[in-house]
């Protein structure tokens, strides 16, 4: 009884099976009768705690969006220099890379999915993508403002094609030299004195 009392919940459980193999196989192969069956969950539980696949997949999406800004925001908490919190978005892509097997973005992944999304869910699964995004852009945008003295939007849209072309060379090569690249790249243009870069 005590371990049926500490067993995560179903809601939980459906999430954490859909990360697993959201992240290492994909999200359009897997179907619902898998998840279901690896999460050891109902198929009615499911639908009364998300309403649909494309709904857990949304909410998949916005789960690793926050678990990406809180270890972001652990990396560079004692960092003061805005150059180095900008370089941590590169670090952080590199350590987990290995782990992931390779896998690129999961925000780009899920975006590939649904190029043509047709319905409200699929709509709102690439409106987590792009919050994702956006946050990127706009942490970039306010740590190169700090770092150059005048609104810097073009330069940290530079840093982003940067950080997406690393991740996408990563899951073509299965090596980290894409992210690599992208870094040292990323690093010369932050070393260089400020240019005006405001729009």
């Amino acid at each position: 009884m005590a371990r049926r009392r500490d067993r995560p919940s179903p809601r939980h459980r459906l999430l954490e099976s859909a990360t697993r193999l959201f992240t290492t196989e994909g999200i359009r192969v897997i179907g619902i009768d898998r998840i279901l069956r690896e999460a050891d969950v109902a198929k009615a539980s499911l639908y009364s705690l998300f309403g649909s696949k494309d709904a857990l997949v949304a909410t998949y999406v916005r789960t690793l969006d926050e678990q990406w800004r809180a270890a972001w925001e652990e990396r560079t908490r004692l960092m003061a220099d805005p150059s180095q919190k900008i370089l941590a978005f590169f670090d952080q892509c590199m350590e987990e890379e290995p782990l992931k097997n390779y896998r690129g973005s999961h925000f780009q992944n899920a975006a590939s999915e649904f190029p043509l999304p047709d319905t409200d869910a699929e709509r709102d699964i690439l409106t987590a993508v792009h919050e994702h995004r956006r946050w990127c852009r706009d942490t970039l945008t306010a740590l190169l403002t700090q770092r150059n003295g005048y609104p810097s939007a073009s330069q940290a849209e530079q840093i982003l094609v940067l950080l997406d072309g690393g991740l996408a060379g990563v899951k073509l090569t299965k090596t980290l030299q894409p992210l690599q690249v992208a870094r040292d790249l990323a690093k010369d243009l932050l070393s260089a004195p400020p240019a005006d870069y405001s729009i």
